[in-house]
C-alpha cells in the first residue's frame, strides 16, 4: 500500500447507511429519475455502457463522446444510490454496464467503445465518468479485479491523456495507483498533467489558476480540471500541486459565487450578478471537487461549502419528487416555462423550467450524482480515526470484525441545531472521534454523556480522544444566527447556518403539453407566480424565526419546519418583463458571442428597480411576509432591493 498524503480518506460506501430525510431523499431518487431515466429520452433510452453501438448521430454536437459521457454520469449516480439504499433492482440495472464493459475488453486491455478508442482530441474523457462508477463499485465490494482492469486499460494500451478534457483521466490513474501501488500509473499521471499545462492556452491551466485574474472558462470544465492538483498532492505530498487548486477556488469565491453556494455558470463562468444562473451539472462537479479539497487539506471550510451548495442550489434545482430538474437555475426566478430563460445564455429557451430532460442531456445524467456523493462522503477516516465530515441522520460501521464500532448519528440537520452520536461497541476502546465545527457557528457546544467534552481543534475539526464504551453519547449543538447580508451596493439576502432563505411560492403549475420528452408519471412543468412577488424586505424592523413540526418532505413549502417572518413593502414598479424580440446567444465558444434574432412572446424574471425608480414610483404599506428555505421553493425571490435609504 502506497502512502496517501491526504488528511482524510473515504470509507467504504456500504459502511454508511443514510437515514431520516436523507434516506427519504435517496428513495425519491430511486423512484424518480435515477431509477427511470429512460423516460428522459436519448441517450438514456438506449444507454451506452451496456452496449457500444449507440447512435451518436442523434446529438448534433460532439457526436462521438456525448452519449457515453451522459450515460456514464447516470451509471455513477445509480451505482452509489443502489449501494446506499441496498436496492437490488437498481444494482442489477447498473451491473449490466459493468459486466458488458469488463467482458468486452480488448486484448490490449482497452475498455469501452471503439469509437472512443479510435478518436482524437478529448474523446477519451468519458472514460473518467464511467470509471467513477467503477470506483463506487469497488468501494462497495473491494473487488480487486475492477482495479486490475482499470490498471490494464491505462498501462497495456498506453495513450497520452494530455489534451483538453482527456487530461481528466489523471483522476482515475491516481485512484488506481493508490489501490495497486503501481508507480507507472503515478508517473503517467504526472507526465500527462505536466504536458497538458505546458500547452494549455485557456483559463483551466495551472498558470491561469495562480493568476489573480478572473477566470473565464466553461464552468463544469473548470471544476473538473481544477481538482486534479488536489488529487496529485494526495498521491505525492508535493505542495506545488495543491497551491494552484486553492487559488483557483478562491477566485471563484471572489468573482463568481452566488448566494446559494454555487458559482455562476451560464455554461461559462461569468460575474456574480444575482440574476445570473448556474448549470445543475455544476452542483455535482463543484461539490465533487470540494470533496477532494476536503480530503487533501482536512479543512472544514470545504465541507461547509459542500453543505451550502447541496442544501440550497442542488436540492433547489430538482422537483420535490426527483422527477424533473432545471438545466439553469437562479436565485431570483419567477417565470419557468419553455421561453423564460433570462440568463445570458440562450434567452427564450426552456432551460429554466422543470422537466425530465430540460433540453441538454448533461444535467439529466449528472443530477443523479450530487446527493449520493454527499451521502457517500459524510463519513471519512484519518488512519484509525473516524471523521464526521458532513452532517445528516445516518449510521456508520468501521473497524475489524472483532473490534467493530457503530456510530448512529441522530439529527434532522440542517432543520435542527442538535446532532447526537451514539456509540455501539463490544467492551471499551480508546478511540479518536473527529467532527466538524462549521465556520458559520460561533458558539458550538460539545458534550460527552452530558458533560463538557475535552477536545482539540484543528482546521475546523474537533477531535475527542478517550476510552469509549457501549452506549456513550456525543452531543454537538450548532446554534446559528439569522444574518442579513448585502449583495452588491443595493441588494440583500437572508441566511441562517447553511440555509439560504427566499420569498417562495408553490406556483401555478401547468403541464407543458408540447414537451416530447415526458410521460404521465414524469411530466414537464411550466410554473408561474401564484401571488405577488415584488417585495422589498425591511429586516431593520425585525426578523422573527419560526420553528414548527417537520412535515413529510422538509424541502417543500408545506413541510419545512423553518420559516422567517419579516416586514416588507410592495414595489409597484417591479414587474415581469415582456419582450417580442430577443437576441439569444447560440455559440458560447466565440468572443464576442454570436447572436440570432428570435421573435415571439417572452416573459422574463425582472431585475428589481433602482433606488431612484422606487423612490419615484413609491412603495406599498408595510406587510408581513414569510421566507422559507431556498430549496423548498421553485418560484422565488431571494435577493431583495434595499429600502433603508428611501425609508429614511
Amino acid at each position: 500500500m502506497v502512502k496517501n498524503y491526504a488528511k482524510f480518506e473515504e470509507v467504504g460506501i456500504r459502511q454508511i447507511k443514510p437515514e431520516g430525510w436523507l434516506g427519504d431523499f435517496l428513495k425519491k431518487q430511486a423512484e424518480g429519475l435515477t431509477g427511470h431515466l429512460e423516460v428522459a429520452g436519448y441517450p438514456f433510452d438506449r444507454v451506452g455502457w451496456d452496449r457500444f453501438d449507440v447512435d451518436t448521430t442523434k446529438s448534433n454536437d460532439n457526436p462521438g463522446w456525448w452519449a457515453y459521457e451522459q450515460t456514464g454520469y447516470w451509471l455513477d449516480g445509480m451505482e452509489r444510490l443502489a449501494e446506499l439504499l441496498g436496492d437490488r433492482k437498481l444494482k442489477a440495472k447498473a451491473e449490466r454496464s459493468f459486466d458488458y464493459v469488463l467482458q468486452n475488453a480488448d486484448p490490449d486491455g482497452y475498455l469501452g467503445p471503439k469509437l472512443l478508442k479510435n478518436s482524437d482530441g478529448w474523446n477519451r474523457w468519458p472514460h473518467v465518468v464511467f470509471f467513477r462508477a467503477v470506483m463506487a463499485k469497488y468501494s462497495a465490494t473491494g473487488d480487486l479485479s475492477l482495479v486490475e482492469a482499470v490498471r490494464r486499460h491505462y498501462l497495456e494500451e498506453p495513450q497520452r491523456h494530455n489534451r483538453a478534457r482527456d487530461v481528466l483521466n489523471v483522476e482515475i490513474m491516481l485512484w488506481a495507483y493508490l489501490k495497486t501501488g503501481d508507480k507507472r500509473l503515478l508517473d503517467m499521471a504526472e507526465k500527462d498533467f505536466a504536458e497538458y499545462n505546458e500547452q494549455c492556452k485557456d483559463d483551466n491551466c495551472v498558470k491561469a489558476q495562480l493568476s489573480p485574474k478572473k477566470a473565464y472558462a466553461h464552468g463544469v470544465t473548470y471544476n473538473e480540471y481544477s481538482k486534479l492538483g488536489a488529487i496529485l498532492y494526495s498521491c505525492t505530498g508535493k505542495k506545488e500541486y495543491l497551491k494552484p487548486v486553492i487559488k483557483a477556488y478562491k477566485k471563484i469565491d471572489r468573482y463568481q459565487m452566488l448566494p446559494d453556494g454555487l458559482h455562476c455558470s451560464n455554461e461559462f463562468l461569468l460575474d456574480n450578478d444575482y440574476m445570473q444562473s448556474h448549470e445543475t451539472c455544476d452542483v455535482t462537479d463543484y461539490t465533487w471537487a470540494m470533496g477532494y479539497l476536503l480530503m487533501a487539506t482536512g479543512k472544514a471550510e470545504y465541507a461547509d461549502k459542500i453543505e451550502k451548495c447541496i442544501f440550497n442550489a442542488g436540492i433547489g434545482a430538482v422537483e420535490e419528487n426527483f422527477k424533473a430538474l432545471q438545466y439553469l437555475s437562479c436565485a431570483n426566478q419567477l417565470i419557468l416555462d419553455r421561453t423564460s430563460n433570462h440568463a445570458d445564455f440562450l434567452q427564450g429557451d426552456k432551460w429554466m423550467s422543470y422537466r425530465p430532460n430540460p433540453g441538454t442531456e448533461c444535467c439529466a445524467g449528472n443530477v443523479n450524482r450530487f446527493f449520493p456523493n454527499y451521502c457517500a462522503r459524510m463519513w471519512m477516516k484519518k488512519g484509525k480515526t473516524i471523521v464526521a465530515a458532513l452532517y445528516g441522520a445516518s449510521t456508520v460501521t468501521y473497524g475489524t470484525r472483532s473490534a467493530k464500532v457503530t456510530i448512529k448519528e441522530d439529527t434532522a440537520y440542517p432543520f435542527e441545531d442538535q446532532i447526537r452520536f451514539s456509540f455501539s461497541l463490544n467492551g471499551e476502546r480508546k478511540l479518536k472521534f473527529c467532527l466538524r465545527l462549521p465556520g458559520w457557528c460561533k458558539n458550538p457546544t460539545l458534550l460527552v454523556n452530558g458533560a463538557p467534552a475535552e477536545y482539540t481543534v484543528k482546521d475546523g475539526f474537533a477531535t475527542i480522544q478517550r476510552v469509549f464504551r457501549n452506549g456513550d453519547l456525543v452531543s454537538l449543538d450548532l446554534p446559528s444566527e439569522l444574518e442579513v447580508k448585502d449583495w452588491g451596493p443595493d441588494g440583500r439576502f437572508v441566511e441562517k447556518g447553511p440555509l439560504l432563505y427566499t420569498y417562495g411560492m408553490k406556483g401555478d403549475r401547468q403541464i407543458d403539453e408540447k414537451e416530447e420528452r415526458q410521460t404521465k408519471e414524469f411530466p414537464a412543468y411550466n410554473i408561474y407566480p401564484d401571488k405577488p412577488f415584488n417585495y422589498a424586505i425591511l429586516p431593520e424592523k425585525g426578523l422573527s424565526f419560526r420553528k414548527t413540526r417537520m412535515g413529510e418532505n422538509p424541502w417543500s413549502i408545506e413541510g419545512t419546519p423553518y420559516s422567517i417572518s419579516v416586514k416588507a413593502r410592495r414595489i409597484p414598479s417591479w414587474r415581469t418583463v415582456t419582450r417580442t424580440v430577443i437576441h439569444p446567444v447560440y455559440n458560447l465558444y466565440t468572443r464576442p458571442w454570436k447572436r440570432e434574432e428570435k421573435k415571439g412572446k417572452f416573459v422574463f424574471t425582472p431585475r428589481y428597480p433602482s433606488a431612484k425608480t422606487i423612490a419615484k414610483n413609491g412603495v406599498g404599506e408595510i406587510e408581513n411576509i414569510t421566507l422559507v428555505p431556498y430549496a423548498a421553493a421553485k418560484v422565488r425571490v431571494t435577493v431583495f432591493p434595499k429600502l433603508d435609504k428611501i425609508e429614511k
